[in-house]
């Protein structure tokens, strides 16, 4: 039994208070209706009349009709820690958990935000997760922020090849034996700061040292084949057409070359398509990026130099002629 503070619905039961010895303390609404129980191990009950069948929690707040826990229902274990819908028997190890579920019977329920932490002194590093889980009662993790501060989105581990510094931000694609995407990283040694990785390993970078910057691209000659070289240069550098732009969108003045003009001469300078639009029939911009054109520009300048130097030896054997 227990000792009993009641809140009636007249005046002759407004506050009635039984007592007995078994040193558990309840309060009843509405005349008798158990609201909340106190055992007498100060487990805090609301809804249930047994807070202690939940090994470690300090307080249990469950759904009144049923007596147990079930999703939204919270169980708050002793430290610093709440569950929400975690199962009736608690160790040690759950300690610091803070976990959400949503869902009903009819659906099923799907965990969206689960905190671990192992508090002061434990072993395993303290974990955030988040899940989604669209129509399916199996939560799928989306994105962590793992012990050592790293974010990671679609993955649960810190990726790195060696090249990359220490990750403080990843991103990564859900296929492949690898992951693929972009990592921010934290570190002042000469080393990827921001990488972007495909199933094929890191393919690009902008890497810094302690005073300076680099953008980078994947150039290891182990990853190409069919190499000879480039030819016909001049040519295509007499096609290119430089020009000068006002920007429409602040007046402000420019230099470069028109994207499709650029891409009917090298292509590979060039991303997208001319007058692409999207779905909505909204543009869809074409970009530049000219380091594409220094491998030509090199090689132009010799094609160059070669007929320079031929000119040069015509001259030098009609003048020895004289």
């Amino acid at each position: 039994m227990a000792s009993i503070i009641s809140a009636g619905t007249t005046s002759g039961t407004a506050l009635n208070m039984a007592g007995d010895t078994s040193g558990v303390l309840q309060l009843a609404s509405n005349g008798t209706t158990t609201a909340v129980t106190i055992d007498t191990s100060q487990n805090v009950g609301i809804g249930t009349t047994s807070p202690s069948t939940y090994t470690n929690a300090k307080l249990v707040v469950t759904n009144p009709s049923s007596g147990s826990v079930t999703p939204a229902d919270i169980v708050m274990p002793r430290n610093t820690g709440v569950q929400v819908n975690q199962p009736t028997t608690y160790s040690t190890a759950d300690e610091g958990r803070f976990s959400f579920y949503q869902g009903d019977s009819s659906v099923g329920y799907s965990r969206f935000l689960d905190i671990v932490s192992n508090g002061y002194g434990g072993t395993a590093p303290s974990v955030i997760r988040f899940y989604t889980a669209p129509g399916s009662a199996v939560p799928t993790e989306r994105m962590r922020i793992d012990g050592s501060g790293n974010v990671l989105v679609a993955k649960t581990s810190a990726y790195s090849d060696g090249t990359i510094g220490t990750p403080i931000f990843q991103v990564t694609s859900l296929y492949g034996a690898r992951a693929g995407g972009v990592f921010i990283a934290n570190s002042t040694s000469n080393v990827a700061q921001i990488g972007f990785v495909n199933p094929n390993g890191t393919v690009g970078s902008i890497s810094s040292s302690g005073s300076a910057t680099a953008y980078v691209t994947s150039s290891d000659y182990r990853l190409k084949e069919n190499i000879v070289p480039m030819t016909g240069a001049l040519d295509k550098v007499a096609q290119l057409k430089p020009v000068t732009y006002t920007w429409k969108a602040d007046n402000s003045a420019g230099q470069g070359f028109i994207a499709h003009e650029l891409q009917e001469v090298v292509p590979d300078c060039v991303t997208g398509e001319k007058d692409a639009v999207d779905a909505d029939g909204k543009p869809i911009y074409q970009g530049v990026d000219t380091s594409f054109l220094v491998a030509t520009l090199t090689a132009a300048i010799q094609e160059q130099q070669t007929i320079i130097n031929d000119l040069k030896a015509r001259i030098t054997a009609l003048e020895g002629a004289k």
